[in-house]
């Protein structure tokens, strides 16, 4: 297989992939931006759609799950299934409302690039409510989740203001270290704990000091896949 040249990113991976590389461990940062250059497979988008269309009433939770079972492609079929079945209880017992995608926000970091904030919704209850839909396989850890309202936070009093006072649901479907299987948790600002502006400075400090390493060491070399090594690729973040 013939070698091809990386591309490095040229602005940092959305909100929510950005926060899920920040450890104290400034290498496994780097490591997770250099497996950014390589865009994730949409295997999470038919199980956001479909939760969506029930929390909207366009579709019933069995629906919704009948529709999971009939996807053709194996790993987003297994997704949506384990997501919508982990979800239900949150999914059925949600009053039906128009979910509506906000314009993407941003926040500056301390080296003066931008993050982008997106996908963020607003389910039209009465009274509305913010959604975050996060169903990676790996949970944030505490203070990830913490650094998500913060910024989420910050990014709304730049753009939303309006919209900043309202509750939010943060939608987590991982699965927990040595936990056999995907677990539920649905969390508001104050179960979230947002950070400090001193502890948000620190974290997003850390986010930048791996980009400059990263940055620090240009392109790399690979060898290209062959069409059917996409099978079992798997995406960075997870």
């Amino acid at each position: 297989m013939p070698l091809q040249r990386s591309k490095p990113l040229s602005e940092f991976p959305a909100y929510l992939s950005s926060i899920s590389m920040v450890v104290d461990d400034i290498e496994s940062i780097v490591r997770d931006l250099i497996h950014a250059e390589h865009k994730s497979p949409p295997q999470y988008d038919a199980a956001r759609d479909l939760s969506i269309r029930v929390l909207q009433g366009d579709l019933s939770f069995e629906s919704a799950l009948r529709q999971a079972e009939q996807l053709r492609d194996e790993t987003h079929r297994k997704c949506a299934i384990e997501v919508l079945n982990t979800a239900k209880s949150f999914l059925i017992s949600a009053v039906p409302a128009h979910v509506a995608l906000l314009s993407e926000m941003n926040i500056r970091l301390p080296n003066g690039m931008a993050l982008k904030v997106s996908p963020v919704w607003l389910r039209e209850t009465s009274p509305p409510r913010l959604m975050i839909l996060y169903f990676w396989l790996k949970p944030f850890s505490e203070r990830q989740l913490a650094a998500t309202a913060s910024v989420l936070s910050r990014a709304l009093h730049r753009h939303q203001t309006k919209y900043r006072s309202i509750e939010i649901d943060f939608i987590s479907v991982s699965k927990p270290e040595n936990s056999p299987e995907r677990r539920l948790r649905c969390l508001d600002w104050k179960h979230l704990h947002p950070m400090t502006d001193t502890e948000l400075e620190k974290f997003l400090q850390q986010l930048c000091q791996g980009w400059s390493v990263y940055k620090s060491r240009g392109p790399r070399y690979f060898q290209s896949r062959r069409d059917e090594d996409l099978l079992s690729w798997r995406p960075p973040i997870t």
